[in-house]
């Protein structure tokens, strides 16, 4: 009886062990996605750690702040090429509002929370919506003419992994990456 218990555990830990190695947007590894723009909608005067490892406890390398100029919120743009674990992996050369710490080092990339970043659908046609990025994905719905804001949880190849309230958790082929939209 006792071998049963322990061969069922060690199964059930090599199990989530798997699922933990398992590559989508969440737990990809870096480099796992087409550089593509977002943005952090912040209020003026926030800031947001930039870190050296895709964890809360990573070495901080510098701030993304928007400075107070009367404005509710502020958008600071920015570059993401991977994503890890719920992090987001960005481009730091050329991203406004950044300013690096004094870590002795220039990164040319670094880590935020992935959901700290946001696009929207205010684009000219349709965004199709779907159940997981690539082959394995569904068509599950449209977009259109609407003015939707989501959260990015990730991303994967062409694909951006996102969030709302009225839609949920799905997966998108576009976006627009500003917070004043993109539609001509």
């Amino acid at each position: 009886m006792t071998i049963r218990a322990i061969i069922g555990t060690v199964a059930v830990l090599s199990g989530l062990a798997v699922l933990e190695q398992s590559v989508d947007a969440s737990t990809g590894e870096a480099g796992t996605c087409k550089s593509t723009q977002a943005y952090a909608l912040m209020q003026p005067g926030d800031q947001i750690a930039v870190r050296a490892q895709p964890t809360p406890t990573g070495t901080v390398l510098g701030l993304i702040a928007v400075p107070p100029d009367g404005r509710e919120f502020a958008a600071s743009e920015v570059t993401l090429n991977s994503s890890q674990n719920g992090w987001a992996r960005i481009v730091l050369g050329g991203t406004p509002n950044y300013t690096a710490g004094d870590t002795g080092k220039r990164a040319s990339y670094g880590w935020i929370p992935a959901d700290l970043l946001t696009v929207n659908s205010r684009i000219d046609g349709p965004i199709t919506t779907y159940t997981r990025p690539g082959l394995m994905g569904h068509e599950n719905g449209r977009i259109v003419a609407a003015n939707m804001k989501f959260r990015v949880l990730g991303c994967h190849g062409e694909w951006l992994q996102v969030i709302n309230a009225s839609i949920g958790n799905i997966w998108i082929d576009r976006w627009c990456s500003k917070a004043e939209g993109c539609r001509g």
